[in-house]
């Protein structure tokens, strides 16, 4: 499942790998510090292609695709063990000249399948790509929108049981849909089996905060990363997933079947902790610090799947 194209090494995408685990076989095994290119299917498995492909509900696709938000990999790396960290390196992203955004009954911040109200009905609008931005068509408007491309989903494997990709954890990361995690930043994850077994997948070109909808611009895509094993201290990891960038430092907050609050907490609270054992804050000063200064992006408001990652400017930490 891997090519070669400018002596990178390109991993082709999968269709149907709907889990994170430590008994897949890997596509492909690099050494740390490698660079790859990896393909990666949308997060319904290509089952959208025109404004006529609507479900009347979300379940319908998900049994037709045998699963959602498919994952290429897993990716082994060399000399990487339990305990260790792989630092990953988004060093560009780029995507398709189509995507589509979605509304499903049930599916979204804004709607729950527990209710007496009547449907909204299902939509689907396909965006076309042109250069930098998309066309946004409404029934009486157009509006032009820049095209921002992250990666939705990047997930070592978990210590045991197989997981859905389309969930999220402390352990592992997952699907965390973030618009955070894009060229130039670098990912921080934990390994918990040989090799890491790293997973990547559902690149968005274009995201609000929440994902109210639970469908971003979804599309096709390619993801050029560097892969580095590092033990957990030079990592400087605490006990979350990290995404960083050269102007700040932020950690993810993803607990499974937590609140929105869960997720805020936990991610402030590992930014602590790194401030404290790495930059010589004392911990109710960084508190504090944080409470000024500290920022949050909001990747999914859809219950169980709560994410954000919370940030500090660098030029806070001395």
């Amino acid at each position: 499942m891997a090519a070669i194209q400018n002596d990178i090494p390109i991993v082709k995408r999968n269709l149907r790998e709907f889990y994170f685990a430590g008994d897949i076989e890997p596509v492909i095994s690099i050494r740390s510090g490698q660079t790859i290119i990896v393909e990666t299917e949308d997060a319904n498995a290509g089952l959208i292609q025109t404004e006529n492909d609507v479900y009347s509900d979300f379940s319908k696709l998900f049994e037709k695709a045998g699963g959602c938000n498919p994952v290429t990999g897993p990716i082994y790396v060399e000399d990487a063990s339990p305990g260790d960290c792989l630092v990953v390196k988004l060093e560009s992203i780029t995507v398709e000249q189509r995507g589509y955004t979605s509304i499903f009954p049930t599916l979204g911040a804004l709607q729950s399948s527990y209710t007496l109200q009547p449907s909204h009905g299902s939509v689907t609008k396909i965006c076309e790509i042109q250069k930098d931005h998309f066309i946004f068509s409404g029934k009486n408007k157009e509006i032009s929108i820049p095209v921002e491309p992250f990666i939705g989903t990047i997930s070592t494997a978990p210590v045991k049981e197989r997981i859905y990709s389309f969930y999220h954890g402390k352990d592992y990361c997952g699907n965390i849909d973030c618009p955070d995690l894009k060229a130039g930043t670098t990912v921080v994850l934990p390994v918990n089996v040989e090799g890491g077994l790293l997973s990547v997948g559902d690149i968005h070109a274009r995201q609000g905060d929440g994902e109210i909808t639970g469908c971003a611009l979804e599309i096709r895509g390619k993801v050029q990363i560097t892969v580095e094993c590092l033990p957990k201290e030079k990592a400087q990891f605490c006990e979350w997933p990290q995404v960083n960038a050269s102007d700040w430092i932020g950690s993810i907050g993803c607990p499974l079947g937590g609140s929105l609050d869960d997720a805020v907490r936990v991610a402030y609270l590992d930014l602590i902790e790194r401030m404290h054992a790495y930059y010589g804050f004392d911990k109710l000063d960084a508190y504090q610090l944080l409470n000024l200064v500290g920022r949050v992006t909001v990747g999914q408001v859809l219950e169980p799947l709560y994410t954000c990652v919370a940030k500090i400017d660098r030029k806070y930490l001395g």
